[in-house]
């Protein structure tokens, strides 16, 4: 009897270890997995700051080019032309260039999936989350000055007088007669006519903004670089 209910006692004792040893087993394999996820976030992020990375050299070469060529018109238009085609040809070069639009999928998966409480590092996730917070507020200001230099564009009383049909990407267009039609004012050699204090004034300002502009995603390019170098330590691609 105490024989069988020896070899009884090891067997149960056996089943018993074999529970604990697949539980710890499947225990680690889960908290593996937690880290694994947790690394693959950091990679999927640095590759959103990689590219923004990317996006920002861009916008910031479009806006150099902008600013050159708001400042070519701007001192041609201080130096009073005859000829206002050598204002015009600037123009619309004066309103456009790229901008920074970041990439965010990432990070919008984490929050929107209620996985932030897997990134573990509580140093590492608040660098991360600070960096989109600052970010946001950045692009705000940026978006803010764009609409409002925007407001400058449509604030010509008389685009006919301005002369934006003679501009050479809208010139074609128009045909030969029309564009007899549509003559526009000699503005440009009046620096008390309002046309003329209105362009001075916009071009003046999208120099300042352009600037501002700069500052604001050289500002944001600083902490990307600072945070994808600190992603490195912690992106552990898959083995």
């Amino acid at each position: 009897m105490g024989k069988y209910f020896k070899y009884a006692i090891g067997e149960i004792l056996l089943v018993v270890i074999g529970i604990l040893l697949a539980l710890q087993i499947n225990n680690w394999n889960e908290q593996r997995k937690l880290e694994q996820q947790e690394a693959n976030y950091y990679c999927k992020i640095k590759e959103d700051i990689i590219s923004d990375l990317l996006n920002i050299q861009r916008s910031t070469e479009s806006l150099d080019e902008r600013q050159q060529t708001t400042k070519r018109l701007l001192t041609n238009l201080l130096k009073i032309q005859d000829d206002k085609s050598v204002i015009l040809k600037d123009y619309l070069g004066t309103l456009r260039s790229y901008t920074f639009v970041p990439s965010k999928s990432a990070i919008t998966d984490i929050t929107s999936s209620g996985k932030l409480e897997n990134l573990k590092n509580e140093d590492l996730k608040n660098t991360i989350l600070n960096y989109y917070s600052e970010q946001e507020y950045a692009l705000k200001i940026i978006e803010a000055n764009q609409n409002n230099l925007s407001g400058k564009v449509f604030d010509y009383e008389d685009y006919s007088s301005f002369g934006i049909q003679e501009t050479p990407l809208y010139r074609d267009i128009y045909g030969v007669e029309l564009q007899s039609l549509l003559t526009s004012a000699d503005w440009h050699k009046d620096p008390n006519d309002k046309l003329f204090i209105h362009l001075k004034n916009h071009m003046n300002m999208t120099m300042i903004l352009c600037q501002r502009e700069k500052q604001l995603i050289t500002d944001i390019e600083r902490k990307a670089k600072a945070l994808r170098d600190s992603l490195q330590t912690y992106c552990i691609p898959n083995d």
